[in-house]
């Protein structure tokens, strides 16, 4: 025999389930709204798994929210690098080799403190652009590690290359909600 629950829980949990029906999450982007911003970008794969699946995508309510997920990946990224440049640190014994090493680094921890700093101050719509070109800064320290393998002695194959392939694709991803927030 089913149970009946008091008049005075059944008002306030219909009204809950109504609203949790009629507004599922206030203010959120929608799926297809993500997916049809990610069919503007150079990879749309790329920011699908970056950008689209990061969970915190489902609590964006608009652009400026996908703007800071976006700076959050790409400290991700560079933290990754990061961690592949300690890895493979050994490997390099000559002093061309060490000063790569050391170079890159030093330049990945100055791109993770830029990134770190456009996350902070994208946090105030009203920065959002000075944020972005302190994201560019962060860029181009990723950028110089990656040239720095391709000077200075022998051409050699950087180990980052994956990472650094990902800041740029990311960076485009901002300059495009960039472009989108000025409008």
């Amino acid at each position: 025999m089913a149970t009946m629950l008091p008049k005075h829980i059944i008002f306030p949990l219909s009204l809950f389930l109504f609203v949790l029906h009629e507004f599922p999450v206030a203010n959120a982007m929608l799926v297809k709204d993500m997916h049809a911003f990610c069919k503007e970008t150079n990879d749309v794969n790329f920011c699908l798994k970056y950008i689209g699946t990061d969970k915190r995508i489902l609590a964006a309510r608009d652009l400026n929210d996908v703007l800071l997920i976006a700076f959050s990946q790409s400290k991700i990224q560079v933290t990754n690098a990061a961690k592949q440049i300690n890895k493979v640190r050994q490997k390099f014994s000559g002093p061309i080799g060490k000063e790569r090493i050391n170079f890159c680094e030093r330049n990945y921890g100055l791109a993770s403190v830029m990134f770190q700093e456009a996350y902070e101050m994208g946090q105030q719509k009203m920065l959002a652009y000075r944020a972005h070109l302190t994201a560019e800064g962060g860029l181009n320290y990723v950028r110089d590690c990656e040239d720095e393998w391709k000077k200075n002695g022998p051409i050699q194959k950087s180990h980052v290359t994956f990472y650094n392939t990902n800041v740029v694709k990311l960076f485009s991803i901002i300059r495009l909600i960039i472009g989108k927030l000025k409008h």
